[in-house]
């Protein structure tokens, strides 16, 4: 007769020895294999741990081939003609500078110049001519006669004030002082010879005249006579 077949089972609910049929060949130990080494906890919380990233995030950029892009539109230029209807002006230049005030004339006293000349400059102190002058032809050679018909006399045009007397007029020719000694008019009647005129000496009445009243006006020399003058000496 058949024995029953039995089950056995362990307390953990398992086959005991592992499955394996009572009475089998089995080289070993029956004892249960060694654990597993126990993995320590993490020495810091599990939701702290660096997330891993993933490595295609660090691969080098790709180039896309991408289509390329259509050509813009051509510009289509305005016809050309010769008056433009617009102008645009790039630049405007500045407008240009003022003319400069006009230099106002130097002020020049009257005096400072006669006839066109500028009056002498006597080491900064300039000399100022009277208003009124003549010109008076004075004979500078002392051997002159009345009576000369051969040579020409030696004479010299001289500037003078009308207003200045007929005795400084003297003395600035270079007369010799003294009573005798003056001026005397002469005028001229050709192929040369002279005919004497008015004598003033110095210390006279007459001496005391200024150019203008004895007749040595402004005209003198210009549309009038020339005054001819030489220095006399009387007796």
């Amino acid at each position: 007769m058949t024995e029953p077949t039995q089950f056995f089972r362990t307390l953990n609910g398992e086959p005991p020895n592992g499955g394996v049929p009572p009475g089998t060949a089995f080289y070993g130990s029956f004892a249960s294999p060694p654990a597993a080494p126990a993995i320590p906890p993490p020495p810091y919380p599990m939701h702290h741990l660096t997330p891993q990233l993933d490595p295609r995030m660090f691969l080098p950029p790709q180039e896309a081939f991408l289509p390329p892009p259509p050509p813009p539109p051509p510009v289509q230029s305005p016809p050309y003609t010769q008056d433009f209807p617009y102008h645009v002006q790039l630049f405007t230049p500045p407008p240009p500078p003022p003319p400069p005030a006009p230099t106002p004339p130097q002020w020049s006293p009257p005096g400072a110049s006669l006839l066109g000349q500028p009056a002498p400059n006597f080491g900064g102190v300039e000399y100022l001519y009277p208003r009124d002058n003549t010109v008076l032809h004075v004979i500078m050679d002392k051997y002159m006669t009345l009576d000369t018909t051969t040579r020409l006399p030696k004479w010299e045009p001289r500037l003078f004030p009308t207003g200045l007397t007929v005795g400084e007029l003297i003395a600035q020719l270079g007369a010799p002082e003294g009573p005798k000694f003056g001026l005397m008019e002469v005028h001229e009647q050709g192929d040369g010879r002279w005919a004497a005129g008015q004598v003033i000496l110095q210390g006279s009445e007459d001496a005391k005249k200024t150019l203008r009243e004895v007749g040595w006006v402004e005209t003198r020399g210009f549309s009038a006579k020339p005054v001819w003058l030489k220095i006399h000496e009387g007796e």
